[in-house]
This record gives C-alpha cells, sequence and structure tokens, in this order.
C-alpha cells in the first residue's frame, strides 16, 4: 500500500511540473529553468571539448571588442557590441546586419540537453513562422559539446527553421552572467537590449505578444523626431605621444555607460545626443597604467587626449 502510495504522489508532481505549447498564459511565462555549465575562466576562450573538434567552427575574431571589460554589464539599456557567430548551416550571423533587414533581433541562449529550452523551441518555431521577417531570431548553445554536427543534428530533428549556433567563448553569457537556462535577450535597431528574461516561454501566443510589444516600440521610436547627435573623438596617447591602441573607455552619464575601444591609431570616436559625458578608463594594454580620475566632455562634438603611461 505505501509504494502505491508513494507511485501515486509521484505521478502527480510530475503531471503537475508539466507544461505544453497549447497553453495561452496573459503574457510571457517561464517555466522551470536549467542551471547553465560553468563558463571558462577567460571569457575571450571557448571552454575545451573532445566531442568531434573537427566540425566545431572557430570562433569570428572580435578585433574591435574586449569582451572581458564587458562582463555582467549585460542589462535592459546596455548597448550590446557588434558581434559574428558561425551557424550550423555554414553561414554567418551578425547583429549588425540582421539589425540592418529586421526590426529585432531575439538571442536563445540554452544547450541541447536542457528540457526547458527543449519544451520553448515548438513555441519559438511558431512564432518565428509569424514573425520572422520582422524578427531575427539565433538560438545560441552555451554547452561546449554542443558541436556543429551535434546542433544541426537536434535543429533538422526538431524541426527548427531559424538560425542555430554557439555563444563562441561564453561571450553573451559572461555579458549577461548567465546561470540558468534558457535566457533569453531581445535587441532593437540600435543594439540596446530591451528586453530579457531566464525561463521557458511554452505558448506561441506568449511570444507573440511580446513580439508586438517591442515592435510596436521599435515603430514608435522611429515615428520620433531624430534627435541631435554630438561625436566625441578621443585620441589614447602615452606621455612620449605615441599611440595606444586596445585601450578600453567608457563614456557614462548618469543612468549608462558604453564602451568603446581604441583603434590600430589609439582613436576612437562616440557619437550620441549631446550632453556632458563621464570618461572613464575600463583598461590598458599590458606595460601601459591607467590615469586616475576621469574626463569630462562638453555638450557638443568635442576632440580629447587621453594620456596613459607606458612602464619600464
Amino acid at each position: 500500500m505505501k509504494k502505491l502510495m508513494y507511485a501515486l504522489c509521484l505521478l502527480l508532481c510530475a503531471a503537475f511540473l508539466l507544461t505544453a505549447c497549447a497553453e495561452t498564459p496573459a503574457g510571457p511565462q517561464n517555466s522551470e529553468t536549467t542551471a547553465a555549465p560553468t563558463v571558462p575562466a577567460n571569457p575571450t576562450t571557448a571552454a575545451p571539448t573532445t566531442a568531434e573538434p573537427e566540425t566545431t567552427t572557430a570562433a569570428v575574431p572580435e578585433t574591435s571588442v574586449n569582451w572581458i571589460t564587458l562582463v555582467g554589464q549585460g542589462e535592459v539599456g546596455f548597448t550590446l557590441p557588434d558581434f559574428s557567430v558561425e551557424t550550423v548551416n555554414g553561414g554567418t550571423f551578425t547583429l549588425s546586419e540582421a539589425l540592418q533587414d529586421h526590426e529585432l533581433v531575439f538571442l536563445n541562449l540554452w544547450a541541447t540537453w536542457c528540457g526547458p529550452c527543449n519544451e520553448e523551441f515548438p513555441c519559438l518555431e511558431e512564432a518565428y513562422q509569424r514573425y520572422g521577417d520582422r524578427v531575427a531570431v539565433i538560438a545560441l548553445s552555451v554547452e561546449p559539446n554542443d558541436s556543429d554536427k551535434v546542433l544541426r543534428g537536434f535543429a533538422e530533428n526538431n524541426g527548427l527553421s531559424f538560425l542555430v549556433g554557439r555563444d563562441e567563448g561564453s561571450r553573451l553569457s559572461y555579458c549577461f552572467n548567465v546561470n540558468s537556462i534558457p535566457t533569453s535577450i531581445m535587441v532593437d535597431r540600435t543594439r540596446t537590449v530591451v528586453w530579457t528574461d531566464v525561463g521557458a516561454i511554452v505558448s506561441a501566443d506568449a511570444f507573440a505578444r511580446l513580439f508586438d510589444r517591442y515592435l510596436a516600440e521599435a515603430a514608435a521610436n522611429s515615428a520620433a523626431p531624430e534627435e541631435e547627435t554630438a561625436v566625441y573623438q578621443l585620441s589614447v596617447v602615452d606621455q612620449n605621444g605615441d599611440p595606444v591602441p586596445g585601450a578600453v573607455v567608457k563614456f557614462c552619464t548618469d543612468e549608462n555607460c558604453v564602451p568603446v575601444t581604441a583603434d590600430e591609431a589609439g582613436k576612437l570616436s562616440y557619437s550620441a545626443a549631446p550632453q556632458v559625458y563621464h570618461v572613464e578608463v575600463l583598461s590598458v594594454p599590458e606595460g601601459y597604467e591607467a590615469p586616475e580620475g576621469e574626463l569630462l566632455t562638453e555638450a557638443a562634438s568635442q576632440s580629447l587626449t587621453l594620456t596613459v603611461t607606458k612602464l619600464g
């Protein structure tokens, strides 16, 4: 009798936890989440994998972005740097290019072993069939052992028509402090993060409401009068006046900070609404020392020089 009661309790608990795509909640609903795998110590280097290394594509080089400085900065209002990843169908997804043809980009961080992720995908696929011309969708696996071959087979077996790839070097996982999956991120045409959430959305209608909301906001923003823009140019040099490429500075207001990396000539520029910005050094190349304090821009366009100290 005790064994029978125990079995019945297990069946009731399992039935309670299951959710289905046919459900239509009042808004985007979260199912259970799955703990994401531990990301490697260096966010610019993918974790080692022994699963079919010959079919795993190399990370697309990102020479203008120092992702190490962006760890934990991903949130609503954050301007996501442009990035590229290779997709399992042999193509390349580039954020800026996707936003030329779409009003929004929906990024999904997941893994093939994640139950809630698998439950969510049929609903996302249904919504993508309806919104794919306006909302670009790409699912990026955070699991190092999800090789291109594994992901390609998963997409084919589950009838997924949206793009599938891998979070190369765990860049987005670090940026958004991903501890549970699925984690989803919505980006508008300015590469601004407008929404992020953890947990499975288990209704195509809930996806539709989510997309409708931010498509309407994007339309309202595009219809608004274009704001005046100021350009702030900065030269990073050492005490001898030589350029210092690769230095990362951030332009800050009271609400937000945007990191910018100096090019090979030690120069960078930042275009934004004209106002006073606090300019602080985030990082400098090895062999240099950053100055203390900050620079203040004027409200109008301006050229500034930032001097760092070359050691030795």
